[in-house]
């Protein structure tokens, strides 16, 4: 598994594929990759922040938010409108 801060997999069109984030809390950096290459990238300022992009042509959207009063981030994907369940 992927050092990424959060990873997932899920299956497009009979295809795995490994959607990364990885966000800091005190940069406020976030990367999202889909297998191996980068797709989006942005800035936590303070509020949520949801960057969209796509996985195997089907969209997607990574939504970070800060936790823990500002100390850590927590990040969600959703495929196609619907909550995917990180890897743990």
């Amino acid at each position: 598994m992927s050092e990424a801060d959060h990873v997932w997999r899920v299956t497009v069109a009979e295809r795995e594929h490994e959607v990364e984030i990885d966000h800091s809390s005190m940069t406020g950096k976030i990367l999202v990759s889909v297998d191996g290459e980068q797709v989006g990238d942005g800035r936590l300022w303070f509020t949520r922040k949801e960057i969209d992009f796509q996985v195997g042509g089907v969209p997607a959207k990574i939504k970070v938010d800060y936790a823990y009063s500002g100390l850590a981030a927590k990040s969600s994907l959703h495929l196609d409108g619907r909550y995917v369940e990180p890897l743990r």
